[in-house]
């Protein structure tokens, strides 16, 4: 966990240097407008943040593992506070999210910026279209109302552990039910494994850390599903 004070951005010659803890968001969100206007394609490496100015180049590295890649931010995010930014699912697979959900980075701009505004200034909302006119409104997209996390059974596990969890999601005898399971996670953005116990095949998502276990309940809820068994690996 990073202290308050790694939280703060560095500013030297006009380059902005942040660390911090950062998630990622996928095809869920393809289509949508985001904050800077554009469309989201979660194809794109490209990045929420809160106030960076849109169109700001940035190198994200993943402490943990080394890997880096380089998005722009087109959004404003992420919705948590504990979190310094949300990165599109292309550009989760280049830092290895994509199973683990959230990792400490090193965020860096790709060279001077021409705005800081302040962090602790409130984030701006998404631009919204005025009427072209009274008889003809441009209305902006409806907003989804956030789904509810899924249960998991039987308990959240005790975070600050090096234990690893599985949590299964599905069992079935009919082995399209379990592929439409799997193929229904793959697209919530999660990896899902296969298990067999005899003439049933079970879909389970593997090597989760305790602390991810609150935000893969999220994008299960998400996905449609309401609850999801743990268990120790």
């Amino acid at each position: 966990m990073f202290c308050t004070a790694q939280n703060q951005p560095a500013l030297e010659n006009g380059a902005y240097r942040q660390e911090g803890i950062a998630s990622w968001y996928g095809t869920e969100f393809d289509g949508r407008p985001t904050a800077s206007g554009e469309i989201f394609n979660s194809k794109e490496k490209t990045a929420s943040h809160p106030t960076l100015p849109f169109g700001t180049v940035l190198k994200v590295t993943n402490t943990q593992n080394g890997l880096t890649t380089v998005v722009r931010v087109n959004d404003r995010g992420p919705l948590k506070p504990v979190r310094i930014i949300d990165v599109s699912r292309a550009a989760a697979e280049d830092l290895g999210l994509i199973a683990v959900g959230t990792a400490p980075v090193v965020i860096e701009s790709m060279g001077a910026v021409s705005s800081f505004p302040s962090p602790a200034q409130p984030m701006p909302p998404p631009p919204i279209a005025q009427p072209s006119s009274p008889a003809n409104p441009v209305l902006p997209p409806p907003q989804t109302p956030r789904a509810t996390p899924a249960e998991i059974k039987p308990g959240m596990p005790p975070v600050g552990t090096n234990k690893r969890y599985r949590i299964q999601v599905g069992a079935f005898k009919v082995t399209q039910n379990a592929t439409t399971v799997f193929d229904k996670l793959k697209n919530a953005g999660l990896n899902p494994n296969y298990e067999r116990d005899g003439d049933i095949y079970k879909v389970v998502l593997t090597g989760i850390r305790p602390e991810d276990v609150r935000f893969i309940a999220e994008k299960l809820g998400s996905a449609g599903f309401q609850e999801g068994w743990i268990r120790e690996e």
